[in-house]
């Protein structure tokens, strides 16, 4: 009885709609990639920036 109920449940949903929900995780999943990706890029070039000709900023803000 619990296996006939189950495909009743699966019926339900429109095609389109499982189609959807589907596109979004992917995107979601590509997105979060692609986020962590371009973070191990930024981590990498900014090791290999050449510190020493960074510029020395003041910590005191003159605006206050």
């Amino acid at each position: 009885m619990l296996g006939s109920g189950n495909s009743r449940v699966h019926s339900a949903m429109p095609k389109g709609l499982i189609f959807l929900l589907v596109m979004i995780a992917v995107i979601i999943v590509y997105t979060i990639a692609k986020v962590i990706s371009y973070n191990r890029l930024s981590k990498q070039q900014w090791e290999e920036v050449d510190k020493s000709k960074l510029k020395e900023w003041d910590d005191e803000d003159e605006w206050d």
